[in-house]
């Protein structure tokens, strides 16, 4: 494929173009009209002053390619940098509503990354980062009701007004974006679909499910008693490429005498990480607490996870979904199978329209109750 270049002089650019430069020193819009349906870059691109020291603004402009009818849930317009993105101190890069930009590497943010999404405009503004997202700079958006965090697989460690928390969130993106990504050769990490903790005869049972696996090496198993210092107890090998359900097992033989805290993290070949957890298992000796959690929430559709914790054995854990009028909508009853603590994918896209819904949880005599909305 031949290479064209973006060229701005006198704020004339020409047609038909797709390659990002790996310098951008002027301020230019990628993803317009002129653009092809991805625009990408083959390699690590910066964001860098003019060299007589005006700021540059970059900007990721993908709105024309949902306009009218397009549906909101389909992804056929974004921009890629296959490598790091780099901005410069002083320097902006601004990704306009409606407009998916995915970064095949690290985010170094020293100047500012601008989310525009106009008065909470349905049509979202998504930062995928297949890395981790770091830097002296801020992050601004992000923060009302219809604007998304951004999406690591690594960690967020960045100023600014945004819902990013730590990271590690990439499994939450809505399907239509991670199936379109996949398809388009992205190495987006393990697709976990169960994760579990449970205790046995020889000590604690960790177990848990791929659906998938694109280019994973291993996985490690750390444990914790207060979720901050962790220690890792063994590794896993992964099965490196798979799209068949794979289960893996690991047993902590050590004694606990309080709660104690379990978490995944994957490694792909190239070392980039995602981490999954925490678990939480309570001891024996203890009286369970039932806690439950549901992410990501806000969710744009019924693809979310439960995370159930304190479950009370030998009893059927129930899961109940009513909507905002009272009405039963989902229903789940499941044994414990001798698991203290599990996550449990709730795939309800056909079944809940964007409202309020309350998820309650029954394991014995205990009940947890949580909010989802879908937007």
């Amino acid at each position: 494929m031949t290479s064209l270049f973006v060229c701005l002089f006198f704020n004339i650019s020409f047609a038909q173009l797709e390659i990002i430069d790996a310098t951008q020193r002027n301020d230019i819009i990628i993803g317009g009209a002129d653009w092809t349906e991805i625009s990408y870059s083959l390699g690590d691109v910066q964001v860098i002053p003019f060299s007589d020291g005006v700021n540059t603004t970059v900007t990721f402009n993908h709105q024309f390619g949902r306009k009218g009818t397009i549906n909101n849930n389909e992804l056929t317009h974004y921009s890629s940098i296959k490598g790091n993105l780099t901005i410069a101190k002083d320097q902006t890069v601004t990704i306009e509503e409606s407009s998916v930009l995915v970064i095949d590497g690290n985010l170094e943010i020293e100047g500012t990354l601008q989310y525009n999404n106009s008065n909470g405009n349905s049509k979202h503004v998504y930062l995928i980062v297949l890395g981790n997202i770091t830097g002296g700079g801020e992050i601004k958006g992000g923060e009302d009701d219809h604007d998304q965090p951004p999406y690591a697989s690594g960690k967020i460690e960045i100023e600014g007004g945004h819902k990013g928390g730590e990271g590690e969130n990439i499994d939450s993106l809505p399907p239509y974006i991670s199936e379109k990504l996949k398809d388009d050769g992205f190495d987006l990490p393990v697709e976990l679909v169960s994760f579990s903790a449970s205790i046995i005869e020889e000590g604690i049972a960790i177990k848990w499910a791929t659906a998938s696996e694109i280019n994973a090496s291993h996985f490690e198993v750390y444990s914790s008693i207060d979720k901050r210092s962790w220690e890792i107890l063994g590794t896993v090998e992964a099965n490196g490429n798979s799209n068949t359900l794979i289960h893996y097992s690991f047993i902590d033989t050590k004694t606990y005498n309080t709660e104690v805290y379990y978490k995944l993290v994957q490694y792909d070949f190239d070392t980039r990480s995602e981490t999954f957890g925490p678990l939480v298992v309570y001891p024996i000796t203890e009286q369970n607490t039932l806690k439950t959690s549901v992410f990501p929430n806000p969710a744009e559709s019924g693809n979310v996870t439960l995370l159930i914790s304190g479950i009370n054995l030998g009893n059927r854990t129930e899961i109940n979904i009513f909507n905002k009028e009272g009405r039963l909508v989902f229903t789940k009853s499941m044994n414990d199978d001798g698991q203290r603590s599990i996550t449990y994918p709730l795939h309800l896209e056909s079944s809940l329209i964007p409202g309020l819904y309350i998820i309650r949880v029954n394991s014995g005599r205990q009940q947890s109750i949580e909010k989802l909305i879908i937007r």
